[in-house]
């Protein structure tokens, strides 16, 4: 599509184009009418944003509406948009607005005829005339002003709007009470209006177009091997080829009405096809309908018909019009396809039964694939994890040691949209603080002492993906503070390069450490804290998801098992127990471990853990803390879900149910630092 061109026009009449610009012979006016011009600026992103959101078929009411709209704001009496034909003199009104009592002007004038001057400086010469009084038009202009009188024309504005270098639409407004002077800021405002409107419109017809000939190309290639057909809807006739009259059983000299072909349908598919007939008539839907017709042999033809509503004129009446093929063996096809799969999934349902037979005789079943557990707990994680796995959210995992956090964030991002590249992991306390920035912001050759070459840092790598940031919590403070940054913008620099590299990389944060604390303590920025905790999700412990063991030791007896060349078919009940009842202060990791080393040991199809110490052990005990304590810890952490505020909605005070001036007083005494603002 063309582009429109923005012909911007400064006073003297010249445009930036070093053309002809704006045509004014007035002198210096002194403005007569009091309109406020600054009041169409703050609407033309309104009116902008409402045309992108019309559809073809609502943009002229839209155009419409806003003109109305900006015209009565500024109490200008007449105002429209006006197209002008290529290749010919010839000016029509396409939108117009007219004020309650103003002689309206006909959208089938020539507007080109009757202002010949006007349409000479517009058309021709890409001019805008703004006139302040009609009455000061030159002389070669005495049709114009004539024809302005007679419409009651006090002042008039006419801007072309350009699509390329030639003029496509001009945009007008009159007024008819008082004279006034047209604003250069107006014009431009104005003009800007009229562009957007010409745009749409040229994408309205740009589109138009392009259904057209994409109609006709469907149309084209269904055609190939098809009968075609029209039907007059008020009469019923049907036009065949011969092609059409051959599918439907029709002989050459016999005549075709829609009745007579609804006969030679398969009774069962009559009603089908009348409905979509009908349906195609109400709603100009385009029709599609498969139906079988019986063949002069006794068999059995299928047919695909497919039309669409052609647009009626004086000459020609409404009319369906389309093509129909035979489908027949397509249609058989088909149900042989369906034959077969019937029968592969009966195999597979039989297969499926016998394999689940199979493994309930080695202790397994389809559930204890499932890595992360069955119990309640980890069921609570799985919905957590499919909230935000969609996400490009931080997340930040808490558990202990040997709880799986590193599964869950697998997990995380495999359920994500990110999937498809693999996940980076960074083990923060695997790492020298020397070495961690490098590591994860890359460095360049000679950036350091010992760098002898460049290396790509993990978050290079995770771009597009995720990056697992274990151990967070060992993170160095100075590493902490580059982290944020990275976080905020998504940019970073390489070690001994000053070039920003942009990013989109999705953070995971894992630790067993209770940040909070350490944040407290001084050993874990706050700042970073609250960037990481957008979702945190909570691992639990095994101790408190003892349904998961079961599950958990047949998965590492069949992993072990496949490594070592072991089959292990049967545990005993007694050792189950023990595994239960165990309180596993390692977590799944020392589950994982107590398990290898009985493979090791064990002799037979028998699981032994019986050299194995696993007498059932007393949870830790909590330490004891004075009252004091616990109301100095529990204030602080409510100020850390508040990030520090104490009054109002939302505060602390409101959450622990106190009075602000009690609260400020408790902490003071608790020696409880804050912000008195």
């Amino acid at each position: 599509m063309d582009r429109i061109t923005n012909q911007s026009q400064d006073a003297t009449g010249v445009d930036s184009g070093g053309q002809p610009g704006l045509c004014r012979h007035d002198p210096t006016p002194v403005p007569t009418a009091v309109i406020n011009f600054h009041q169409l600026e703050p609407l033309i992103p309104v009116v902008s944003a409402r045309i992108l959101k019309a559809s073809s078929a609502t943009l002229g009411e839209v155009i419409q509406h806003s003109l109305q709209e900006i015209l009565q704001l500024l109490g200008l009496g007449r105002g429209g948009l006006l197209k002008v034909s290529q290749g010919r003199c010839h000016v029509l009104l396409s939108y117009a607005w007219h004020d309650q009592g103003v002689e309206i002007v006909s959208n089938e004038i020539n507007l080109a005829e009757l202002l010949p001057w006007t349409y000479h400086q517009i058309v021709i010469l890409g001019k805008t005339v703004a006139k302040h009084n009609v009455d000061s038009m030159p002389a070669e202009a005495v049709e114009d002003r004539r024809f302005f009188v007679q419409l009651g024309v006090k002042s008039a504005l006419a801007i072309p709007l350009f699509i390329g270098e030639s003029v496509h639409h001009i945009i007008v407004v009159h007024s008819l009470k008082e004279e006034c002077v047209w604003p250069e800021s107006f014009i431009t405002n104005y003009r800007l209006l009229g562009e957007i409107f010409v745009s749409a419109l040229a994408r309205r017809d740009i589109q138009t177009s392009l259904e057209t000939s994409q109609a006709r190309l469907d149309m084209a290639a269904i055609s190939a091997g098809a009968g075609l057909w029209e039907l007059e809807l008020a009469t019923g006739n049907v036009w065949v080829t011969s092609k059409a009259r051959e599918m439907l059983n029709f002989i050459e000299e016999e005549s075709v009405s829609f009745s007579g072909f609804i006969e030679k349908i398969f009774p069962e598919d009559r009603s089908l096809v009348a409905n979509a007939v009908e349906n195609a008539q109400r709603f100009g839907k385009e029709m599609q309908v498969e139906y079988r017709v019986p063949g002069p042999d006794g068999s059995i033809r299928w047919l695909v018909s497919r039309g669409r509503m052609q647009q009626a004129g004086a000459s020609r009446p409404g009319c369906l019009a389309g093509v129909t093929l035979e489908i027949t063996k397509r249609k058989q096809m088909e149900q042989k396809l369906h034959e077969q799969v019937g029968e592969i999934n009966l195999l597979r349902d039989r297969l499926e039964q016998e394999n689940i037979l199979l493994r309930s005789k080695v202790g397994l079943n389809e559930e204890q694939h499932h890595s992360l557990g069955i119990s309640a707990a980890m069921q609570g994680v799985k919905v957590l994890i499919e909230q935000v796995a969609k996400t490009s959210s931080t997340i930040l995992i808490q558990g202990e040691t040997g709880t799986g956090k590193e599964l869950v964030a697998q997990a995380t991002h495999q359920l994500s949209d990110r999937n498809k590249r693999l996940m980076i992991t960074v083990n923060c306390a695997a790492l020298p603080s020397a070495l961690i920035e490098s590591e994860l912001f890359g460095r360049e050759k000679g950036a350091f002492t010992g760098a002898l070459n460049r290396q790509v840092g993990r978050f290079e790598l995770a771009h597009g993906s995720t990056l697992l940031l274990d151990e967070i919590a060992e993170m160095p403070l100075e590493t902490q503070a580059k982290l944020l940054r990275v976080l905020q913008s998504g940019t970073f620099e390489r070690l001994g390069s000053p070039q920003s590299i942009k990013v989109d990389v999705r953070i995971i944060a894992a630790t067993n450490c209770n940040l909070a604390r350490e944040v407290e303590q001084g050993r874990f920025r706050r700042d970073l804290f609250y960037r990481l905790n957008v979702f945190p999700i909570h691992v639990p412990p095994l101790r408190d998801r003892v349904e998961d063991i079961p599950l958990l030791v047949w998965k590492f007896v069949s992993e072990f098992g496949q490594k070592m060349g072991r089959k292990i078919k049967k545990i005993s009940e007694q050792d189950m127990d023990k595994l239960v009842a165990y309180s596993w202060p390692g977590n799944v990791r020392e589950l994982r471990n107590v398990v290898e080393r009985a493979m090791i040991t064990s002799k037979g199809s028998l699981l032994d853990l019986s050299p194995l110490d696993l007498a059932p052990s007393r949870p830790p005990q909590p330490s004891i803390m004075t009252l004091e304590a616990v109301e100095r810890r529990h204030i602080q952490e409510t100020l850390l879900v508040t990030q520090g505020k104490i009054k109002g909605k939302g505060g602390a005070a409101a959450l622990l149910g106190l009075n602000p001036s009690t609260l400020y007083s408790r902490m003071r005494k608790l020696a409880i630092k804050f912000n008195a603002a």
